[in-house]
């Protein structure tokens, strides 16, 4: 079998119904600095190279109920995916993006974590 080398989380996310009210706690209350939005989702910054994500619950299978998931940063997404779905893990997306790339599988027990490859900050 290939290696895959999964380093530490360096995409954080939470998956949420309701949010505005996600961003005014991780905002107003915890105290962390907005780093961008979009239409479902807003960025807070951790760190160096570390994200935090609110994503607003959707009927998309990576977002498809409220919970925790975390992105394991990988070298070569198409290598670590497929040596992923050779070792049997069950793929929730095929790999999506244009500039960074990330995909989404489940863990044994149906938590969704994610793969991503990043370029840039």
């Amino acid at each position: 079998m290939a290696e895959i080398e999964l380093r530490f989380p360096r995409w954080i996310g939470v998956v949420c119904a309701d949010l505005e009210a996600q961003r005014r706690f991780y905002r107003d209350i915890l105290g962390l600095r907005e780093t961008g939005e979009g239409d479902d989702w807003i960025q807070f910054d951790l760190g160096p190279g570390v994200t935090f994500e609110i994503v607003a619950q959707s009927a998309d299978p990576e977002y498809d109920q409220p919970r925790y998931q975390v992105g394991f940063v990988v070298d070569d997404i198409r290598a670590a995916r497929e040596e992923l779905l050779a070792r049997g893990v069950e793929p929730v997306t095929d790999i999506k993006g244009s500039v960074s790339y990330w995909a989404y599988f489940h863990d044994p027990e149906g938590n969704v974590f994610e793969i991503t490859e990043r370029h840039g900050a």
